[in-house]
């Protein structure tokens, strides 16, 4: 080939590699669209080094390498990271403006996860949300509610309705308590916390409710602390001068946009994202203030108490200075009614507690931890329930 067909050939390259970046980055069509985008990036810059002279083709060139090794680094990644095959029904966790995100219309949504190397089910399952738009629970249609708050744990990812804590919960008192489950997949205390402070949530709830339940631990410091690749669109709050203070959302402007843009580079997500989401100790207090502010709006604006089954997760505090024995502590000191919630005999006596490839909560672990609060209120808060139950 001639010097000046090949300098052509370089030319007419260098719009179409732009077009194809373009392209790309618009129909975000693959999985791994992005290593597409840094190989024409790199194919791009080459061409332009080929055409250029002197010191702009030098440093061209060094630009073309670094864009080469950003290739391998994110191939590197891609094949480096754990894969998850999940596929739910379009429109149950469509963007909201108080809480996040949240199920756009009611009905019957199917969820499906999937061994992502030999293709096997883990679990095939329906959620179904009520008109309220939220998770469907079977028990008193009136009446004072006892209201659960939470996140995947006690929405019951990966199980059917009849299976989810909430409703076994509501099962144990026969049906005959009101029951209301407003969690949501990747919630935290976060919106817990804004659910109350906003009202968001008062016309399901009722002007008179019975107590209020969230299920957390120290993996939800992550979310409150914005830290969680999911939550860009939740509820941000901040310390300031000591004073917890709403922010908006955890990324708007341009900070969204480089996050959308950061969580769609393997490279990114393998080898750096694992540093920033480490705990630190403002995180953890954060996460505290949280709660304990939520449970003070729960006492003066709704007149409850909340109760919260906390789960121990000691490797998620390692670099915060904080135990999950402090946190419990603190979380007493703040109002609310805590009770631990691990389940660790049964687990050290080998009980299924967690859906094989997945690691949420199986149906037996929710109705272990229903009884578990069913027999607390029994005990210190007969006034609960009704009459009948105690």
């Amino acid at each position: 080939m001639s010097g000046m067909n090949f300098k052509t050939l370089h030319i007419a390259a260098v719009p179409l590699l732009l077009g194809l970046i373009v392209w790309v980055e618009m129909k975000q069509s693959w999985p791994f669209f992005r290593l597409v985008s840094f190989v024409a990036g790199f194919l791009l810059i080459a061409c332009l080094a080929s055409l250029a002279r002197g010191r702009w083709r030098d440093g061209l060139a060094m630009l073309a390498s670094l864009a080469f090794g950003l290739c391998a680094v994110e191939l590197a990644a891609i094949l480096l990271e754990p894969k998850v095959a999940l596929d739910v029904s379009s429109g149950w966790a469509d963007y909201e403006p108080v809480l996040g995100w949240g199920a756009s219309h009611p009905g019957v949504y199917h969820a499906a996860r999937f061994d992502a190397k030999t293709g096997a089910t883990l679990y095939s399952v329906d959620y179904t949300f009520d008109s309220n738009l939220t998770r469907q629970t079977l028990s008193a249609q009136s009446g004072r509610p006892i209201v659960f708050f939470g996140d995947s744990f006690t929405f019951g990812f990966g199980l059917n309705d009849p299976d989810t804590m909430p409703q076994a919960f509501a099962d144990l008192l026969q049906r005959k308590q009101r029951v209301l489950n407003l969690a949501n997949g990747g919630y935290s205390p976060q919106q817990f916390l804004r659910t109350l402070e906003t009202g968001f949530r008062d016309g399901v709830i009722g002007p008179d409710p019975n107590l209020f339940i969230i299920m957390t631990g120290a993996l939800h410091v992550e979310r409150t602390a914005c830290k969680a690749p999911w939550g860009v669109n939740a509820p941000r709050y901040t310390l300031e001068s000591g004073a917890l203070v709403f922010k908006g959302r955890c990324y708007e402007g341009w900070r969204l946009d480089a996050q959308r843009f950061l969580q769609h580079t393997g490279a990114y997500r393998y080898f750096i994202q694992p540093y920033l989401r480490r705990l630190t100790h403002d995180d953890v207090e954060r996460y505290i203030r949280e709660l304990n502010a939520a449970t003070v709006l729960a006492r003066d604006k709704y007149h409850v108490a909340t109760l919260i089954p906390y789960l121990r997760a000691p490797g998620a505090l390692a670099s915060s200075g904080f135990t999950d024995d402090l946190i419990m502590q603190r979380l007493r000191e703040g109002g609310a009614i805590v009770i631990d919630a691990s389940l660790q005999k049964e687990q050290a006596d080998g009980a299924p507690l967690s859906i094989p490839g997945d690691g949420h909560p199986t149906a037996l672990a929710n109705r272990l931890r229903a009884e578990l609060i069913k027999s607390y209120i029994a005990q210190h808060m007969s006034r609960t329930l009704l009459s009948q139950l105690e």
